[in-house]
Order: C-alpha cells, then sequence, then structure tokens
C-alpha cells in the first residue's frame, strides 16, 4: 500500500487549499461585493468598509428582476418535465426493446453531443424562424429539450439497465399492459434517476445565456441570465453592486431544490452510472 509520507500529505493540503481557492473565492467575492456601495466597488477590500443592503433592496424592489424569475421558473420547469417524460421514455425503449435501428439511434443521440452548441445554434435559429416561433417560450423550451435529451436519455437507460428482465415478465403474467408496467411498475422505483435528469434539465436551462439572448427578443419575454445583462450591464456604465445582489437573488431557488432533493440527485447519478 501506497505509504503517506510527509510530502504526500504537504501536497495533498496544498493543493486542497489551491482548489478551494479556484472554487470559493469567486463566490466569496460576489457575496462581497454585493454589499458594497458604488464607492467601494472597484476597491480591493475583502470586507466592505460601510457594508449595506441597498443593493439588495434595489433589486427586490424592481418588477423586472420579478418577471425574469418568473419567466425563467416557467421555462426551466417545463423543459425540465418534458425531458424526463421523454428521456425516460426513450431510454425505456433502448434498454428493454430489441428493434431494427436502434443501435443507429443511440450512437445519433450522443454524437448530438459532439458539436457546439454555438454552431448549432444557427440550425436551430432557422428552423424557429421557418415555423414562426421566435421569440416565444415554446422556441426557448425545444431548444432547451434537445439539447438536454441525449444526456437524460443515456443516464436513464444505464438505470433502466439494472432492473432486471424478470420483474417486467412477472408483470406481464399478472395480466398488466406495457403502459401500465411502465407507469406503474417502472417509474415509481427509478425516481432518483428522474429526479437527476430533472434537475439537470432545470439548471440547463436556468443557467442558459446564449439561446436565451438570441431565441428571445421582447424584453418583457426575457430569461434571468440575458436579462440581468440586459438591466444591469451597459457599454458605458455597469452596475455591479445590483448586479451581484441579484445574482445571489437569483440563485435562490435552484439552491433550495438542490438541497430539498439532494438525496434523490446523488442516488440516481450513482445508480445510473454503476451496473450491479
Amino acid at each position: 500500500m501506497f505509504e503517506k509520507t510527509a510530502g504526500y500529505r504537504i501536497f495533498f493540503w496544498m493543493s486542497l487549499v489551491v482548489i478551494g481557492i479556484f472554487v470559493f473565492f469567486p463566490l466569496y467575492w460576489l457575496v462581497n461585493t454585493s454589499f458594497k456601495n458604488a464607492s467601494e466597488i472597484f476597491e480591493l477590500t475583502f470586507i466592505p468598509s460601510a457594508p449595506t443592503i441597498q443593493n439588495y433592496v434595489n433589486v427586490i424592489t424592481d418588477g423586472t428582476l420579478l418577471t425574469y424569475l418568473k419567466n425563467s421558473l416557467f421555462v426551466a420547469g417545463v423543459s425540465a418535465v418534458l425531458t424526463t417524460f421523454v428521456s425516460a421514455y426513450a431510454a425505456y425503449s433502448f434498454s428493454k426493446f430489441r428493434y431494427r435501428g436502434r443501435k443507429s439511434l443511440m450512437i445519433l443521440f450522443i454524437l448530438s453531443k459532439v458539436f457546439p452548441y454555438a454552431v448549432l445554434l444557427l440550425t436551430i435559429y432557422l428552423i424557429m424562424k421557418n415555423f414562426g416561433i421566435l421569440d416565444s417560450y415554446l422556441s426557448l423550451i425545444l431548444a432547451f429539450v434537445t439539447f438536454t435529451l441525449p444526456v437524460g436519455t443515456w443516464t436513464l437507460k444505464a438505470f433502466f439497465d439494472q432492473i432486471p428482465n424478470s420483474l417486467i415478465e412477472s408483470a406481464k403474467i399478472d395480466g398488466a399492459s406495457q403502459f401500465k408496467i411502465i407507469h406503474k411498475v417502472i417509474f415509481p422505483i427509478t425516481v432518483p434517476g428522474l429526479v437527476a435528469t430533472a434537475l439537470y434539465g432545470f439548471v440547463w436551462a436556468w443557467n442558459d445565456l446564449l439561446y436565451s439572448l438570441t431565441l428571445i427578443t421582447s424584453p418583457e419575454k426575457r430569461t434571468l441570465a440575458p436579462g440581468l445583462i440586459m438591466n444591469y450591464m451597459g457599454e458605458f456604465q455597469s452596475n455591479w453592486g445590483n448586479m451581484m445582489a441579484a445574482s445571489i437573488v437569483a440563485s435562490i431557488p435552484v439552491t433550495i431544490m438542490f438541497v430539498l432533493l439532494q438525496k434523490y440527485f446523488v442516488q440516481g447519478l450513482t445508480s445510473g452510472a454503476v451496473k450491479g
């Protein structure tokens, strides 16, 4: 067994400190800046000399942030639900059925992640334009589902592969239809995997900037990421204090979701990643 020498322990702890700085320092600076007044924003101070909550007051009393939050919750929520259901049916098909073209479809699913999002945006934009659904939530939701579907499908397929076929055969012997088997037998025991897929779809849609900025042009329909940039960032002047405070407020819904569902999320990922 490898002996943990003094040099190894020093290297380990130094590496841990460096990684911790890279991970947590930006978050600390975000919080730190959100409590600074305008005159202190560009000063290198690790603790504000005169902490203020005015930035948070400005953000909370600003009705536009609430509009962006509602828009993002709607788009991300619908995208997550659609991604989960479509991924579940596709993954069950790939896992439990054998048919012509199955392997080709599986390869196409995974190959879709090879292309950069920015390149695919050109094609998606033209498709949405031809169908006349640009500047609508539908175009944004369809784009999000398109990009989260492959990962969700492969995650759930690995999860479904662990379910013994004997369980399905037993349900068939008892007279259950395929529809009932999927919804009454399979889905209830794969809740962790479904939750993991839903969270992935929700966070992807919640954090997106490029597609939201391109496919949505109406100010009242903007989601959170482009809304914050358009509202607080300018060509000649930027309101960094309000921007940092708004970013923290915007992260609260996702943080609450992870705290409440982290058990299912971790269990879903680990169960789907390791075959028993």
